[in-house]
């Protein structure tokens, strides 16, 4: 779903952002603070024990890379114009606020919209646009906060670039790719040793269930082990999560450098002539910069994806130098399921033998012979 607006009307001349864009904030709920529109909260120093184990993780973990994709998805929101068209002043406005956290917030809010600034005299301050980011009153009892995080951070990143009028992000599609930056993040390595990476037993059922099946692709197939329809796959978080995971992982597209105009929405006057803006933003946020870039030229150009299989699609038609590549590693990820009928059998035992018949399937895909969700009419 999309995130929801606050209905109040904005005050004359607009709201002051609650700071830089390219900034984050924690915040906890004020104590005593009246119930109203949003919740009313006060700023935490960042040494305070609730907001430590956040600063932490975003100075040399990798919830800092998603924080700074968020800020490469903000600043695609608020300058990107394809065709004359723009983002909505309200999806505008929100990409103009910090990247916000409120630890304590209340249950089950996880990633919304609108908060209020206590404020020493008068009502509070209300900030209907900004998204913020729900977390426990302690996060540091979270063992597998990295996980937690990227994925919080990983929702309101797609959430901002799937905005389209009248339509809700699709939901397959922000939680998958909430889902890939999830698995990341629980195999990133910070320091040296088992102790750089989130402990194997850390965090929830449900996250230690995705990690493996995004690791193993297991999503891809049922019960009896045979790949899933093609309508079943499309509209699985999970899949999307794995197709996500292998594209950023694979050398020939994740770390590949784009066109400069690419990179014109998120690094305008901001890299010296000269150098690569892929050097500079280093080999993940180089492939979310193409990703987002693809993924809002689509919407702005009234192509919003739908699906996984869209938005590869939307990927090769920007990128159309890794369109071959993208595609090969959607159809062999979902064993050519959304392009035949019951897709390729992938041997037990020697899933090597299956790759040549994938592979020689993409190929058509790529040449336009087939499409990648023929399966659907088939």
């Amino acid at each position: 779903m999309a995130l929801p607006t606050l209905g109040a009307c904005h005050r004359a001349g607009g709201e002051r952002p609650l700071g830089p864009a390219d900034a984050f904030v924690v915040y906890a709920p004020a104590e005593g603070a009246p119930p109203g529109p949003a919740p009313v909260v006060v700023p935490l120093a960042p040494d305070d024990p609730r907001a430590e184990p956040l600063y932490k993780q975003i100075a040399v973990g990798f919830p800092g890379e998603v924080v700074r994709t968020d800020y490469l998805a903000k600043q695609f929101v608020r300058d990107a114009q394809i065709g004359g068209q723009r983002y909505p002043a309200a999806a505008r406005a929100s990409a103009n606020e910090p990247t916000a956290f409120v630890v304590g917030a209340p249950d089950g809010k996880e990633v919304e919209r609108g908060l209020a600034l206590k404020a020493t005299f008068g009502g509070p301050d209300l900030h209907r646009d900004v998204v913020w980011i729900g977390l426990p009153a302690y996060p540091e009892n979270d063992r597998a906060l990295p996980q937690t995080l990227a994925g919080l951070l990983g929702r309101a990143v797609a959430d901002r670039i799937a905005t389209s009028p009248g339509l809700d992000p699709p939901a397959p599609l922000v939680n998958g790719y909430a889902g890939a930056l999830e698995v990341i993040a629980r195999e990133w390595r910070v320091g040296e040793g088992v102790s750089g990476t989130v402990p194997p037993d850390a965090g929830s059922a449900a996250q230690r269930q995705l990690f493996a099946g995004v690791r193993e692709n297991r999503f891809v197939v049922g019960a009896d082990g045979k790949p899933r329809p093609a309508r079943e796959l499309l509209s699985d978080a999970g899949v999307t999560a794995t197709v996500l995971y292998r594209l950023v992982q694979s050398k020939t597209v994740g770390r590949k450098v784009a066109p400069p105009e690419v990179y014109a929405p998120f690094v305008t006057d901001r890299i010296p002539p000269g150098v690569s803006p892929a050097a500079v933003l280093g080999p993940f946020r180089n492939f979310q910069a193409k990703l987002l870039s693809a993924w809002g030229r689509a919407v702005l150009e009234g192509k919003p994806p739908h699906d996984i299989a869209d938005l590869v699609e939307a990927y090769g038609r920007a990128l159309p130098a890794e369109r071959s590549e993208v595609i090969r590693i959607f159809v062999v990820t979902t064993y050519g399921a959304t392009v035949r009928p019951g897709g390729i059998p992938v041997p037990a035992a020697d899933p090597g033998r299956a790759l040549p018949e994938l592979t020689a399937l993409a190929a058509e895909v790529s040449a336009g012979k087939v499409s990648l969700r023929a399966a659907l009419t088939q």
